[in-house]
């Protein structure tokens, strides 16, 4: 045994130096995967201040075509903090800072085409500002390029239009605008002329259609984009379809583009127009060899240009090269206007230009002060403040109420699982890196909470099924596996190729799927995927230390196998179901469920696919999963444990399924974002302990079938006893027999068969589970609310309320009321009341406290907005209609839960509701007439409905008595 023991462990040493040496040919052949570059932008947010920052540029004195030029700056803040600009710079320099920590350097590209002379050269760190002076000595510069075949020109003109000039736009036909006092049109005309060869592939492209039915997005990775920017739009810079000229036996054509823009000025305020241009990339193909701007101005007068140092440049001319980013400010002749920081976009070094005197482009003292719900008054006042100080405490209350309901909903028993603490730190503390805001540690927080979540819910269920099922042992062997090929692709990949790669993995995961097929091999699944993330993670890491980078791919599929397997582990967990069909189901569902909104919340770049994204892109994805993915798939297996404790009749009593209930209430309050949400979270908090009282011991018991059909005729013979006993009282009568049948019909209405009151026969789970309960009223509710629903819906969509935020929030509006009637429906036997009518009217009490005031803040948004008419009469009749609403959804699901329990009974409905006494039909009486004075008054005052955003109990009485 001993020598079979060395036997085999020279065997695994063996394979593992075998397997390392083979790593190392296999990164010895690996070639460097290429990702395209990527910028990124930060915008400093500082107080303005003047103070001297001691500016160096080396050298200062370079001959023409020099590629670039040393700035220092003697600066100790981040180098983020400091910005350069001039004429002589080709793009913004990008700063880093210098070992010593005293300055900050950075390398400055020079235009290539700059003329000989002076260049002034401005700096800011962070609130100080220095200039310097870069001379372009005269000389020859570089040698000539190849003769140029490619020349383009750009002519604009911007001068005043009149009224109705607007018809040669492309969509102006159906156009009709007058101005206001004060305001006058103004027309920008941009004509783009290309000269190519004839045989060009733009000439070959444009016949072709190409830019038939878009040109801007033609000429944007031909020519670049320009960008026209005056006091309001009215119509935006739209090309008409491209010319194309060519003369017979000529090997030259001329494509010429023109484009028109309509906006509206100030004839009063100092406004300006602006033209912002921004050239191709510098990967377009094919590229131009000259590209020259001309603009001209008729009325208006230039104030100020960036970029490159124009050609020539008068009052109302300008002429600049276009291979560089521009922009250039206009004012009308004789006015002066605020035009730096169009220019430089940066508001301190615009205001240490103009003088210290910082002012907005568009004056806005004149402008009304916006309203809000956090500003309804004059801040000053006393009553302001208080409310202020209001919502910040309903607000601060709130979010502790939140808390304490997810933490009660986890339940006492996750909370003394040990296994869960380091998911409730990864929680916590991906929350607290998320509201910081700390764009340095996001990426790294991101993947480990990624790379966390999905081992420890493979963990927790296989703790959770031990001695139960082995199949969270099985798929995590799977997921390992998953997770080796996936590492290990791409160093085969790039060291032998795309197909014997291919090879490699088809041999490695069929190894794999041999052990799990073979019962006889089975019990080295295990083993086999231990192996393969072994040998992918020392490939992969290998490589990384050899210097290469993984590519983005990689990254991408190692996010969706975690991700599946997060939903694996969770969902069986909270399902305590683990089967391999229910976990395939649960995959399948939750990959198009979840699927769809990760891919329209995902905007890829023009250059890229999903197959080749940038970094930037994986990390969006990756964010998008951690932030949004995994707190509504923690948010879905609540709902998933809830249904398997409601299961049994001891979740009436769960405190983890009452605290789940509370906070699903709790989120659907969300729709309403702002300062007064904490408000409504507040009233929902106190709404369900309206509903649903200490619970009565009797209702809490077990009810099955049988005996609920025995409950409710017991109670229907008591009734009918207390009916015949009822009208005997009414009539006149005297004697023995009088005095016997009385007796009789008392005891017959106040006896009882069973251990239960059969007055509570309508209050018991009437032999089905809380779960079943909660799911029936939740689809009754949702049935009964549609039509008032799809009203605000229409209501939305005409108020172009259709981005995400509005989406989500329309949802939650939309089943709110529907989630208040499931836990109405979870909980039956513990709402207020002893009968289904009594207790649907606990719940229209509860749902006027939690609906009511989160419509009416709906319907004010709305109004302040300008979305409904602020008139006096119809936002008070869309109030009452959105009470009407409550009230039929309330009344409605208490009558359809009356018959549905006596049809669970076995019992026609009318032998406790019957229609030939007017109390029997009051309660149905009441919900029709509700029902239609709500669809006259929303069909009459429809503009009023607010968009989506954005009785006492009856108890058990004693029998009837007349004194003989």
């Amino acid at each position: 045994m001993a020598a079979r023991g060395a036997l085999r462990g020279g065997l695994a040493v063996a394979a593992m130096l075998l397997l390392f040496g083979a790593g190392l040919w296999t990164v010895s052949r690996m070639t460097p995967t290429v990702h395209p570059a990527e910028e990124s932008a930060s915008e400093p947010a500082e107080e303005f201040t003047v103070g001297e920052l001691v500016l160096t540029v080396e050298p200062d004195r370079v001959p023409p075509g020099t590629r670039s030029v040393r700035l220092t700056a003697g600066c100790a803040s981040p180098p983020d903090e400091t910005v350069a600009q001039s004429g002589a710079f080709a793009g913004s320099p990008a700063f880093t800072r210098d070992p010593s920590g005293t300055t900050t350097h950075a390398d400055a590209a020079l235009d290539p085409a700059l003329a000989p002379g002076r260049y002034q050269v401005f700096a800011r760190c962070g609130t100080r500002f220095g200039t310097a002076e870069l001379e372009i000595a005269a000389g020859d510069g570089p040698p000539g390029s190849a003769a140029r075949e490619r020349v383009a020109t750009t002519r604009i003109t911007l001068a005043p239009a009149r009224t109705g000039e607007w018809r040669d736009h492309p969509a102006g036909e159906h156009t009709t605008v007058e101005p206001d006092p004060g305001e006058a049109f103004v027309r920008v005309g941009v004509v783009h002329e290309v000269r190519v060869p004839a045989d060009d592939p733009d000439v070959a492209a444009l016949r072709a259609g190409a830019a038939g039915y878009n040109a801007a997005v033609f000429l944007e990775s031909r020519i670049g984009t320009f960008t026209v920017e005056t006091a309001q739009s009215m119509l935006e810079l739209e090309y008409a379809v491209p010319v194309v000229r060519t003369e017979p036996g000529s090997d030259e054509a001329v494509i010429t583009y023109t484009g028109l823009y309509y906006g509206i000025t100030s004839t009063v305020a100092g406004t300006y127009a602006g033209i912002a241009y921004t050239p191709p990339w510098p990967e377009a193909e094919p590229p131009l060899n000259v590209h020259e701007i001309a603009v001209s101005a008729t009325g208006w007068t230039v104030a100020g240009v960036s970029g490159p140092p124009p050609l020539a440049q008068d009052a109302h001319l300008l002429r600049l090269n276009g291979g560089r980013p521009a922009r250039m400010a206009f004012v009308r002749d004789g006015r002066n206007a605020s035009v730096a920081f169009y220019l430089g976009q940066d508001d301190m070094m615009a205001a240490f230009l103009e003088g210290g005197e910082f002012e907005t482009s568009l004056s806005t003292e004149d402008d009304p002060q916006l309203v809000t719900l956090w500003n309804l008054g004059d801040p000053d006042t006393f009553v302001a403040r208080a409310w202020q100080a209001s919502l910040v405490t309903a607000m601060a209350a709130a979010a502790l109420i939140l808390l304490h309901a997810l933490a009660r909903a986890l339940g006492g028993a996750w909370w003394r699982r040990r296994r869960n603490w380091p998911l409730a730190a990864l929680g916590v503390g991906g929350g607290a890196v998320y509201l910081s805001g700390a764009a340095g540690s996001q990426e790294f927080t991101v993947w480990t909470v990624v790379a966390g979540v999905s081992g420890l819910a493979l963990f927790s269920t296989y703790r959770a099924a031990r001695g139960t099922s082995d199949l969270p042992v099985a798929v995590a062997a799977v997921f390992a596996a998953l997770a080796g090929l996936v590492l290990a692709a791409w160093p085969l990949a790039s060291a032998f190729g795309t197909w014997p790669a291919a090879g490699v993995l088809a041999v490695a995961a069929g190894a794999a799927v041999v052990t799990a097929a073979v019962p006889r091999l089975r019990g080295g699944l295990t083993r086999t995927g231990l192996t393969l993330l072994g040998a992918g993670a020392m490939l992969a890491a290998m490589a990384v230390v050899a210097g290469f980078g993984p590519p983005h791919l990689m990254w991408v599929a190692l996010l969706a196998l975690a991700w599946l397997a997060t939903v694996f582990g969770w969902s069986s967990e909270a399902s305590h179901r683990w089967t391999a069909p229910g976990a395939a189901r649960w995959l399948l569902v939750t990959s198009v469920v979840f699927g769809v909104p990760f891919y329209a919340l995902t905007f890829l770049d023009a250059r890229s696919t999903w197959a080749s994204m940038t970094w930037d892109e994986v990390g969006s994805v990756a964010m998008t999963v951690v932030y949004l993915g995994l707190p509504l798939l923690a948010l879905l297996m609540l709902v998933v444990r809830a249904r398997r404790l409601g299961q049994d009749h001891e979740g009436l009593t769960e405190p983890a399924a009452f605290h789940t209930a509370v906070f699903l209430l709790l989120i659907a309050r969300l729709q309403a974002a702002g300062p007064a949400v904490g408000v409504l979270m507040l009233l929902v908090w106190a709404g369900v302990f309206v509903l649903l009282p200490a619970p009565r011991a009797e209702l809490l018991r077990p009810v099955d079938a049988g005996e609920h059909r025995l409950l409710v005729r017991d109670m229907i013979k008591r009734r009918s006893a207390r009916t015949a006993l009822t009208a005997l009282l009414r009539q006149p009568g005297e004697g023995d027999d009088f005095e016997q049948r009385r007796q009789a019909l008392e005891r017959a209405g106040d006896e009882r068969d069973g251990t239960l009151d059969s007055d509570l026969a309508l209050s018991t789970l009437a032999g089905r589970t809380p779960w079943q309960n909660g799911l029936a009223s939740f689809w009754v509710g949702l049935g009964l609310s549609l039509p008032f629903s799809a009203l605000r819906i229409v209501e939305s969509v005409r108020g172009g309320q259709t981005g995400v935020p509005e989406l989500a929030a329309a949802a939650l509006a939309v089943v709110s009321l529907p989630l208040l009637c499931m836990v109405f429906g979870y909980f039956y036997p513990r709402v207020r009341g002893t009968h289904p009518v009594a207790k649907c009217l606990a719940l229209f009490a509860t749902a006027l406290l939690v609906e009511l005031p989160t419509y009416m803040l709906t319907l004010l948004v709305a109004s302040i907005d300008g979305a409904v008419p602020p008139t006096s009469g119809e936002p008070l009749v869309g109030v009452l209609v959105a009470v009407g609403n409550t009230a039929v959804v309330s009344i409605g699901l208490g009558l359809w839960w009356e018959w549905r329990l006596m049809w669970l009974a076995g019992e026609p409905w009318g032998r406790v509701r019957n229609v030939r006494t007017l109390r029997a039909l009051a309660a149905p009486l009441a919900a029709v007439s509700i029902a239609v004075a709500t669809t006259a008054a929303t069909a009459l005052v429809n503009n009023a409905i607010a968009p989506l955003p954005s009785g006492p109990a009856a108890e058990a009485t004693p029998s009837p008595t007349r004194s003989p």
